[in-house]
């Protein structure tokens, strides 16, 4: 686990900064508004949607390495080109560098999955959560002082420099990421998606995208509601305690024998986001995003494992790669939703709204969780037919 954890540390540190550094470069590079800018990011986030569960389907048939060669071979030649690339041009490759990115994210998911036992495989997601928060720490402050100090063309090539390193490194590693003990007959037998893979799949997505979608959306509130005070020079402080927090809250979680819930964690990220919106300095800010903050990569490593255990063991790519896309949607739509309720009002209605919003989703996962478990649908893959039962 040691050495897949390294190196998914390393392409998280890059895939983290590819939308601060596409932002940077569209602005600075290019001459273009954030607006355009942030249609570039957007067409980057549609093809890592798009192309999450694809390529969790290949390495569900094909293993990591043929997945990961077409992915570092593509990133190579596309952020060796961007700096040349017209804006039009930038869009259209944006959405190709997202279906063919590197899915350092779902290869260690799977890896814990598949690697570890059932009693301790919260703990390895944990400890993917710390890396994943070490990664949000360090790529995005990489990418803006590459590209504000030496240049916006030095940045991009040097983030898809490091992204094929680390890709090449992880296939030579070549991490097994099917589980070869248990039998699949999902290939074999024509299943719909719901009996492949179960009622659940609702619940534990829409319990992921309210994680994404609280975390993306108190982000944009915090730097609207010092900037509002006056103490915008402060973000980055508060930015740094919610992720000490966070380490702190994957360190405990990884200790408990019995965690809670995917959707009780993401329930509890929420309500406790919307009492944040009743200060403006950045003191008590400080103070109010501590219990949310803990919860962070609990609420990541849950989501991580509820998901991990969805459908035939074969299947499990396609799996993480349809987390992998939830993640996305919620962080897509989280930090848009707050920057408008910041424009048209004030920061308490954003973390209000946010809060709110993420707790309703997170509750609707639970009770149609609860309600699945009490009607669970037989599975399909240990079904036996009235001939085959003895009478």
């Amino acid at each position: 686990m040691g050495p897949l954890l390294l190196l998914g540390l390393f392409v998280k540190v890059a895939v983290v900064a590819i939308p601060v550094v596409i932002n940077l470069h569209v602005v600075l590079g290019l001459g273009y508004g954030f607006g355009a800018a942030g249609l570039v990011v957007a067409a980057w986030t549609i093809g890592c949607a798009i192309g999450g569960p694809l390529q969790g389907r290949v390495m569900d048939k094909r293993g990591v390495r043929p997945t990961l060669a077409a992915a570092v071979v593509f990133q190579l030649a596309f952020w060796g080109l961007a700096p040349t690339m017209s804006y039009g041009m930038l869009i259209v490759g944006s959405v190709g560098s997202g279906l063919l990115n590197v899915q350092g994210f779902s290869i260690v998911r799977l890896g814990v999955a598949v690697s570890l036992p059932e009693t301790q495989r919260h703990a390895g997601f944990a400890l993917d959560s710390i890396t994943s928060n070490i990664s949000y720490m360090v790529g995005p402050a990489l990418g803006v002082l590459l590209a504000t100090n030496i240049s916006t063309s030095v940045s991009m090539r040097a983030l898809g420099l490091v992204v094929a390193i680390a890709g090449t490194a992880l296939a030579v590693l070549n991490p097994q990421v099917r589980d070869t003990t248990k039998s699949d007959t999902g290939d074999s037998v024509r299943l719909s998606f719901r009996e492949r893979f179960g009622g659940m799949v609702f619940p534990v997505m829409a319990a992921t995208m309210a994680t994404t979608f609280v975390i993306s959306g108190y982000e944009i509130a915090i730097t609207g509601s010092l900037r509002e005070a006056g103490q915008v020079q402060w973000v980055g402080f508060v930015m740094t305690v919610c992720g000490v927090c966070s380490l702190v809250g994957a360190l405990v979680y990884g200790t408990l024998s019995r965690p809670p819930s995917a959707g009780v964690i993401a329930l509890s990220l929420g309500l406790t986001t919307v009492p944040a919106g009743l200060t403006a300095d950045w003191r008590w800010l400080c103070l109010a995003m501590i219990v949310p903050a803990l919860l962070v990569s609990p609420a990541f490593a849950a989501t991580a494992q509820a998901a991990s255990v969805l459908g035939p063991a074969g299947q499990r790519g396609f799996v993480m790669g349809v987390y992998s896309a939830a993640l996305t949607l919620g962080n897509s739509v989280g930090a848009p939703l707050s920057g408008a309720v910041l424009d048209n009002t004030s920061p308490f209605w954003a973390f209000t709204v946010i809060g709110l919003t993420g707790a309703a989703l997170a509750g609707l996962a639970l009770l149609s969780g609860r309600r699945l478990s009490r009607t669970r649908l037989p599975d399909p893959h240990q079904a036996t037919t009235t001939a085959d039962t003895p009478a």
